[in-house]
């Protein structure tokens, strides 16, 4: 899944948010937030279990020195403390990607992982390098809607 499936000729590029969607630099983040943070906890719901597990699994590969690795839990999509994918806004310390899923998000940390992060200079994308804004990401979000 990791070889190249993330490209605009890719047939399920369609289901995939894309650069232009104003949702796309807090779904980033929110993939930057589970590949930095070690041992964090993500949060999927049941049917969700072993597709949160292969992407651990896929972290470990891509990322052979990060020792503490995340864990899974069931519950509401999320990386716990950190972001939220879709469900009610929540607090401001929490990256909140609003009307987003598991494909949109687990297609952002794959395509992280292929580039290379987060052992690598640039290549997190736009935005990974400055201070996150989460408040004027909402407005500009809440804006488009």
């Amino acid at each position: 899944m990791l070889g190249g499936a993330f490209f605009k000729s890719c047939p399920v590029m369609d289901a995939i948010v894309d650069i232009t969607d104003v949702r796309w630099p807090s779904l980033r983040e929110a993939a930057r937030r589970f590949l930095r943070e070690d041992g964090c906890t993500l949060s999927v719901p049941e049917h969700l279990i072993e597709e949160a597990w292969q992407i651990v699994q896929k972290i470990s590969d891509h990322v052979p020195e990060k020792l503490n690795l995340p864990s899974v839990v069931t519950g509401d999509l999320r990386v716990i403390g950190l972001a939220q994918i879709g469900g009610k806004e929540p607090t401001e310390d929490i990256c909140w990607v609003p009307n987003s899923n598991w494909d949109e998000f687990s297609a952002q940390v794959l395509d992280l992982l292929s580039a290379g992060y987060p052992g690598c200079v640039g290549c997190g994308g736009p935005g990974a390098e400055g201070v996150w804004n989460e408040l004027a990401r909402r407005e500009e979000i809440q804006q488009q809607n």
